[in-house]
């Protein structure tokens, strides 16, 4: 393997890090769990998230033609993800203390951040418009198991990125009084709240 065929899997890895270090619903709702439940249900949650990313990387990485999603298509993925924020926003307000086995028939972690995933519009584009341009340059070089190490290289660098979400969230809490701790989770349902509300007015706008 040379260096000219690794290219695009180091640039997989740095896209994959670039991509978890911007905020957005994803990251939200990771620190979110790991917020009102600590390290282990915010492990949980990036379980789902990493295991759904991954998949979806891999299945372009393999050669499945992919373009970013628009029209009516959009819209159902901007209403989808936007009602599932606003439901957890909710949620979060309802239930201000973490629970191991969500025994109040709320979701499980690792079922939230899967979703977190499926149901992000920004990340079905980034599928289509910079993942699977990256892949095909990979498998231009050194064929499908190069589209699917730079695949692998990809959700590498978004978990690392991820788990640091996760880690500062969870350890983050432990500093500061229960008071403080319940204004943070409060805080975070309004972020999540806002931002599915702001996915609704796009899918309702067009």
């Amino acid at each position: 393997m040379t260096l000219e065929t690794l290219g695009p899997v180091i640039g997989a890895l740095g896209i994959g890090i670039a991509l978890a270090g911007a905020p957005g619903p994803v990251q939200a709702i990771l620190l979110t769990e790991s917020v009102r439940g600590g390290v282990a249900r915010g492990l949980r949650a990036l379980l789902g998230a990493f295991s759904t990313w991954g998949v979806m990387l891999l299945v372009v990485a393999l050669g499945v033609s992919l373009a970013p999603p628009e029209g009516i298509l959009f819209r159902i993925l901007r209403l989808a993800g936007g009602l599932l924020l606003i439901w957890l926003a909710i949620d979060g307000f309802r239930s201000d203390q973490a629970t191991e086995t969500d025994a109040r028939g709320g979701l499980p972690a690792v079922i939230r951040g899967s979703l977190a995933v499926a149901l992000n519009p920004g990340a079905w584009l980034f599928l289509g418009a910079v993942a699977s341009p990256v892949f095909a340059s990979a498998s231009s070089l050194g064929g499908t198991p190069n589209a699917v190490l730079a695949a692998a290289a990809m959700s590498a660098g978004t978990v690392s990125g991820d788990l640091a979400i996760v880690l500062l969230g969870a350890h983050g809490m432990r500093r500061i009084g229960e008071r403080r701790a319940t204004l943070v989770r409060r805080g975070l349902a309004v972020v999540l709240g806002i931002l599915g509300v702001w996915l609704l007015i796009g899918a309702i706008l067009g």
